[in-house]
């Protein structure tokens, strides 16, 4: 059972600070509706991303497309997810975290819809992008709003379910992607395409009569009655009775213009305090986005030269599966472990899986099936990819929304998921590079494990641990979580 805060002091009723209320009225069904109403932004991610990759080898053929054009069709979405990030946080710092959400539901929709229908490179590469800036709206501002409604031991509980919504969107699309061609030779890549957009159509419905707004977010806003409605509705939600929702009341924010409003969060994140964490945290991001995306694009070009035992859909399934336990284990770990010593763990651990999947890839593309040490190599080097990313992205990600001030947290998200896009964005641009220079579907791997190594080393140097702190709601807060 994890301990609440009491509501009272000397056996008197004393106003608690909204993050005091929150973790009153604890974990339950208020805190599953945020994360299934708003976390559906990375379920249509992992949709959306593995289709796209998927289907690459199709649409290259029907178009005759260069390496280079197919390198692009996946990293001009993410390029989209970097602008898309950029335009989040000074919106979801200043309009709310609930509009960029439902913002990003709709442009998903219909962006994967008008994909289905392009007639050539440039027109797909060009709405591809629009539906990356579409992702890239959402999923920050639903960090923060999943972070801030939250109790503090719930928190990277929270955050694994989220990527889990992540893999049940990978899943969907794996088994479209099996039900279409199990064996990837010819995909009706318009048709995968179209039913892409269905669950984005869904979860827009829902969402846009279901969701709350942060009530962090209303109270440093100056609206305390729609705070304190929000708040009375999680009560209600998870059945905690027995107390009062009225909490302290903030001054509201300081008037400023547009330019200032955009302007002020970014001196905040890049502040001499916050300067250094911002810059490590930006490239885990980087190095995160490269390994997972990096090796989603790389996966359907490599599983279709190895033998993996089973047909290329289906080890696309396996492999989405095989991420489910990586979350749970992320759990475990976020729950009961500091924040830094599991981003330098998940490092150490996908460095090594990475090396051990191209060495067994290698020895399988140039002498065929080996059920010996070379068979363990390939299959648990692909298991360890897909389970140990899972961790760097629950305890990433999460880390990432701890050390930011109430007024910046999703402008300082929304920085760092935009470093880690562009990540994801040069990936399969790399990847195609060295394939060229290489001739090597496994040159990659191997440069994706120096990126951990790297960043292995600059966690040590991350100045603040944030397992175990309560979030600040100060209007006025300029300083991260304290040591």
């Amino acid at each position: 059972m994890i301990p609440q805060v009491s509501v009272k002091s000397g056996g008197k009723d004393e106003v608690q600070t909204l993050a005091q209320v929150i973790e009153c009225i604890g974990f339950g069904a208020a805190q599953m509706r945020a994360a299934l109403l708003g976390g559906g932004v990375w379920l249509a991610d992992g949709s959306e991303l593995l289709l796209i990759a998927t289907v690459t080898r199709d649409v290259s053929k029907e178009w005759s497309l260069e390496a280079w054009q197919r390198g692009i069709v996946v990293s001009v979405v993410f390029m989209g997810i970097l602008m898309g990030n950029m335009i989040c946080g000074p919106l979801g710092d200043r309009l709310g975290r609930r509009l960029p959400i439902l913002i990003s539901y709709v442009g998903i929709a219909t962006f994967s819809i008008l994909s289905a229908c392009a007639q050539g490179f440039y027109q797909l590469a060009a709405i591809r992008l629009f539906v990356g800036a579409s992702f890239g709206v959402g999923q920050p501002a639903f960090n923060t709003l999943c972070t801030e409604v939250t109790p503090t031991h719930w928190r990277i509980f929270m955050n694994s379910f989220s990527s889990g919504l992540f893999v049940v969107g990978e899943l969907y699309s794996a088994l479209l992607v099996w039900y279409d061609d199990p064996d990837m030779r010819r995909l009706d890549w318009r048709w995968l395409l179209l039913m892409g957009a269905i669950p984005s159509v869904i979860l827009f419905v829902l969402a846009s009569f279901l969701l709350h707004e942060a009530p962090s977010f209303l109270a440093v806003e100056g609206k305390h009655e729609k705070a304190k409605e929000v708040l009375e509705s999680m009560q209600r939600d998870n059945r905690a009775t027995g107390f009062s929702v009225d909490f302290k009341q903030l001054p509201p924010r300081r008037r400023s213009t547009p330019v200032q409003a955009i302007v002020q969060p970014f001196q905040v994140i890049f502040s001499w305090r916050l300067l250094l964490s911002t810059i490590i945290v930006i490239y885990s991001c980087f190095t995160l986005n490269t390994l997972f995306y990096g090796c989603l694009y790389a996966f359907p070009q490599v599983v279709t030269d190895v033998d993996m035992s089973s047909a290329p859909a289906v080890s696309l399934i396996i492999g989405a599966l095989w991420e489910l336990p990586g979350i749970c284990l992320a759990t475990v770990c976020g729950a009961y472990w500091p924040r830094k010593p599991v981003m330098a763990g998940y490092l150490v651990a996908s460095a090594l899986s990475l090396v051990a999947f191209a060495m067994g890839a290698n020895h399988h593309i140039e002498h065929g099936t080996d059920h010996g040490s070379y068979d363990h190599l390939l299959h648990g080097g692909y298991i360890g990819i897909k389970v140990f990313a899972c961790v760097g992205f629950v305890a990433v990600y999460q880390y990432s929304t701890e050390i930011y001030p109430t007024v910046a947290r999703t402008t300082g998200t929304a920085a760092c998921i935009a470093g880690g896009r562009l990540g994801g964005m040069i990936a399969p641009m790399v990847f195609e590079k060295m394939l060229a220079i290489t001739s090597s579907l496994t040159a990659f791997f191997y440069f994706v494990a120096a990126l951990c190594i790297c960043n292995f080393v600059l966690v040590f140097l991350l100045p603040i641990e944030t397992f175990g702190k309560s979030l600040e709601d100060h209007t006025d807060e300029t300083q991260p979580l304290t040591h």
